[in-house]
Formats: C-alpha cells, structure tokens, sequence
C-alpha cells in the first residue's frame, strides 16, 4: 500500500509506504556511515618518500592504524638483520676457505679456538635466521599492506560514499515532494557499486599520466585523488560524458586516404521545385553525404557549379533561353564513373 498522505485529487502520490521510508533512511545512513568508517580505517598515517619508490610503500594491515613501515624498530620491520646474517654468514664461509688453504700448520698457526667460535656462531646464527624467517618476516609480510592497494580501495570507497551523498539527495527529493516512484528501487541500489566502478576507472586513467608526481605510488597526491574519486562518485553522469570524450579523442581516428568507403549518397528533396523564368534562382538539395569528392551536378546536361556540404548542396541557376521555351529543366547528379547517384528532376520554369 502506497502512502498517499497530503495528496488530493490527481496529484502525484508517493510509491513508497511510511515503513519503507524508515528503513530507506536507515539503510542510507548505515551505508554512508560504514563508507566513512572505511575511509577512516584505511587512511594511512603518511605517504612514503618519492625516492623510496614501491618498495618503501608498504604499512601495517591494521585498521584505524594504516602506518608506514620505515625503520627496524623491531627484528620484523624490514630485511636489513637477514641482510646482516647474510654477511656473517659470508664472512664465516670465508674463514672456512681460509683454514682449507692454509692447512699446513708450518706456513700458518690456526687457533683452533677460533675455529670452534666461528662454528658456533655459525650454529646459532643459522637457528636465528631460520627461526625469524618462519616466525618473523613471513608473518610480517602476511600483515602488511602496499599502498597501492590501500589507493585502489580508498578509490572505491569514496566514489561510493560520493554517490550515497547523491542518492541521499535525490532520494529525499522525490519522497518529500512526493513524486517517489517504485520502478526507481533498483536505481538506488545499483547506483553506489557502479559509481564505485567509475571512481576506480577514473583513478586508472590518472594513473596514466595525470595529477602525479612520479612513477610509483608514492607520487600520487593522495587528496586530489581522493576528491576526483568522490566528484566521479557525486557527478557519474559528468565523468561518464568526460571520459566518452576522452575516448573519443584519444580513439577516433583521422581516415585521409583516398579510396576510403564513404556513406551513402543520398538526397531528400530539392527546393523550389518551380522557378521563375527571369533572374537567378539558389536551388537547395538537402540530404546525406551530399558533400562526395568528384560528383557532377548537370542542368540540361551543362554542369553547373554548387556550393556543397555534408547535408546540403546549394546551386545558383539562371534558365536557359532552351529551358524557358520548354517551361522546364533537368537535373541530375552523378559520379565521375557517370552512374547516377540523384536521378533526373523535373524543374518547373514558369
């Protein structure tokens, strides 16, 4: 049953019951809340330096706590200790190679101690970069996050919220003015994800060359990003158009060849039919594709001169003495192979 509170007679009544607006504006304000709540839980807490590049653009997986990992604070913040038992391990390998060369006691005096020392440390540092490997980096690597997927998902999310401020708008609109129409259901709940769709296209195309500084993702301006995403969210009818134009410009192509397939010639109607039989007459073709190279317009079989476009052909005629006796003219266009693209008309000399 449709809520026709307020209305009268003939006009315009809502579709939409007084339970269905409730839980309408409850669902648009969880909607628009829980889109925010994300944009606030993936935020990071700063951009990465340019010169760090995608390697140093990754942070801490944790909602509400985006934060860029820039120092070995901890042994699971970044490579450089395997990088440091890697150089041990180096080191340790080449005192090996040492005791093997030098093997003869009377050219060198090995310290057996050492050896022992270095085999031990050997022993240990093997644990410890097997025991940080399984525990420590691999475990750190499932917690993080790169911040080009933090972009891609910040993208979505404003061209979401920027639509539910749009179909908020639009949807409270109708209802107070009480022109709400049911068919329009599935507008609104298709409308957000595809406008999400349209942000993340829209980020694409910057991506390419526009409104950043850099190559990486550490070169994006992280707010201008965001504020196109919304505006495509807002405006998806404006950045649709826009990015048909881009298409367009980018994508149409310039055909100058000779021998190209044109569309057909075509005339509708020519204007006046009938002329007087003394001073010049503007005869006027109208149709498609009026504007071929290489066809011919005759009158009485002289070719005449025209001014042509693409929709229009515009000839100033004067009859001959031949064509007034007759009290007519013929008219006729053709191609330079002669076959007839505007069969013979009739003019009529009065």
């Amino acid at each position: 049953m449709t809520d026709t509170t307020g209305t009268t007679g003939t006009t315009p009544t809502n579709e939409i019951t007084k339970a269905g607006k409730f839980w309408a504006g409850v669902l648009l304000i969880f909607l628009t809340t829980a889109a925010i709540l994300l944009v606030i839980a993936y935020w990071p807490n700063k951009m990465p330096a340019i010169k760090d590049g995608d390697d140093g653009a990754w942070y801490t997986n944790q909602l509400f706590n985006i934060t860029l990992i820039t120092d070995c604070s901890d042994e699971y913040s970044c490579d450089s200790l395997r990088k440091k038992l890697d150089a041990v391990e180096t080191k340790i390998r080449q005192v090996k190679d040492t005791i093997l060369h030098y093997n003869d006691s009377a050219k060198v005096k090995i310290d057996t101690a050492l050896i022992k020392k270095w085999n031990d440390s050997l022993k240990i540092l093997v644990v410890q970069k097997a025991g940080i490997t399984k525990n420590g980096i691999e475990e750190r690597h499932k917690k993080q996050i790169h911040l080009n997927t933090i972009l891609l998902i910040l993208v979505a999310l404003m061209g979401f919220l920027g639509n539910m401020v749009h179909i908020a708008t639009s949807f409270t609109t109708f209802v107070g003015n009480e022109t709400f129409k049911r068919s329009w259901i599935l507008w609104y709940f298709v409308k957000p994800f595809t406008a999400s769709g349209l942000a993340i296209i829209v980020y694409f195309i910057i991506r390419a060359g526009f409104l950043s500084y850099g190559s990486g993702a550490s070169g994006v301006s992280l707010y201008g990003i965001l504020s196109l995403a919304a505006f495509a969210g807002l405006f998806t009818d404006s950045a649709t158009l826009k990015l048909k134009e881009v298409f367009e410009v980018i994508f149409k192509p310039k055909d100058e060849r000779n021998d190209r397939l044109e569309g057909d010639f075509s005339v509708t109607a020519l204007v006046p039919e009938t002329i007087p039989a003394t001073g010049e007459t503007k005869l006027t073709l109208t149709g498609k594709n009026l504007n071929k190279p290489d066809i011919k317009i005759t009158i009485d079989g002289a070719e005449v001169a025209a001014v042509k476009t693409a929709d229009k052909i515009e000839i100033n005629y004067k009859p001959t003495e031949a064509a007034i006796a007759a009290g007519k003219a013929i008219l006729q266009i053709t191609d330079k192979s002669g076959k007839v693209l505007y069969p013979a008309k009739e003019i009529t000399i009065k």
